[in-house]
C-alpha cells in the first residue's frame, strides 16, 4: 500500500519542487495528473498480473469474474492514459471518481466475507487503509482533473 502512495504523492512533490523554483504552478498541477495517471495505469496491470488476488474481492455470485477483472484492468489502464491528454482530462477525471466509488463494494465484500489478501496479516488494517487511499484518490481526481483550472499542460 506505502507504494500506491508513492506513485500518487512523489511526481506530485518533484512537480511541486520544479513548480516553485520555476515559479511555474501548472509544473505543480500536471505533477497531480502524472501521479494519479501512473497510480491508474499500476492497478490496471495489477489486474493482469495478479488476477487471482482481485478475483477473490469480488462475490463468487458474479458472473465472469475474471473477465470482468481484466475489463476493469484495461478500463483504468485507458484512463490512466486519457488524464494525460488535456482535452480529455475532466471526462477522464469524472470516469476515475466513478470507477473508484464502483470499486468501493468489492473492498465492504474482501472485509466481511474475509478473503484472504496475500502479504496482509491484519485484513481490517488492509481494507481500512486502501478505502482512506481510494478516498484520497477521489479527491485528486477532483482537485487536479475535474476542478477547472487554466493550465496549459
Amino acid at each position: 500500500m506505502l507504494f500506491a502512495y508513492l506513485i500518487l504523492v512523489v511526481p506530485f512533490g518533484i512537480a511541486l519542487l520544479i513548480a516553485v523554483v520555476m515559479r511555474k504552478p501548472g509544473c505543480a498541477h500536471f505533477g497531480g495528473i502524472l501521479g494519479l495517471s501512473l497510480c491508474f495505469v499500476a492497478f490496471g496491470i495489477l489486474h493482469f498480473t495478479a488476477t487471482d488476488i482481485v478475483v477473490q474481492m469480488l462475490p463468487t455470485w458474479v458472473p465472469y469474474r475474471v473477465e470482468l477483472v481484466y475489463l476493469t484492468g484495461v478500463i483504468e489502464i485507458a484512463l490512466g492514459i486519457a488524464l494525460l491528454v488535456p482535452k480529455c482530462r475532466v471526462i477522464a477525471g469524472w470516469f476515475c471518481i466513478a470507477s473508484l466509488l464502483a470499486f468501493f463494494p468489492a473492498n465492504i465484500y474482501t472485509w466481511l466475507a474475509d478473503v484472504p489478501v496475500p502479504g496482509h496479516d491484519n485484513l481490517v488494517e488492509f481494507i481500512v487503509v486502501r478505502m482512506n487511499y481510494q478516498l484520497l484518490m477521489i479527491f485528486w481526481a477532483w482537485w487536479f482533473a475535474v476542478r477547472r483550472k487554466n493550465y496549459s499542460v
